[in-house]
């Protein structure tokens, strides 16, 4: 297992594995899945990738081949989460626990003192993980974007 961050020459294999995992992710409705890949397409990795002291995109490799990622932005000292995702073959070998830990070791360097970030409020599996990580669940969000509920959470660095 190897997670760095995210190179110009990884996007079409990344933008690949977030459209698969974004389209294919029960908690979310179709038009979430359908707006959600159009912002992590190929053409909006390469416009991240090029603002490095904004966003932070970060991948999961086994062999050589991404099988998971993380992405999200600076927004004056405090990190907003986008999207956390692993290949469903590689599920349960904690690559999303080993991406977020790099993750959050690049961001306390950098000087970014809080993450915030979301979940849908019937993701189990993001919630379990989160909990884990020591993010705090700051609340519940009823009726919030594409009008779904989610736990909003918060963690210092």
């Amino acid at each position: 297992m190897e997670i760095r961050r995210t190179k110009f020459s990884d996007i079409p294999n990344l933008s690949e594995l977030t459209r698969r995992i974004i389209a294919t992710t029960p908690y979310y409705s179709a038009l979430a899945r359908k707006e959600e890949i159009k912002k992590h397409d190929a053409r909006a990795l390469r416009q991240m990738l090029g603002e490095p002291k904004y966003y932070y995109c970060f991948v999961g490799l086994e062999d050589g081949k991404i099988v998971s990622f993380s992405i999200g932005r600076n927004e004056a000292g405090v990190y907003w989460g986008d999207w956390f995702g692993v290949m469903k073959n590689y599920r349960r070998r904690g690559f999303a626990l080993a991406i977020l830990k790099y993750r959050n070791q690049v961001l306390k360097k950098e000087k970014i003192h809080k993450i915030w970030s979301d979940t849908r409020s019937v993701n189990k599996e993001s919630i379990a993980l989160l909990g884990k990580m020591g993010h705090r669940k700051l609340g519940f969000f009823r009726n919030g974007w594409y009008k779904q509920d989610f736990f909003l959470w918060e963690k210092d660095l």
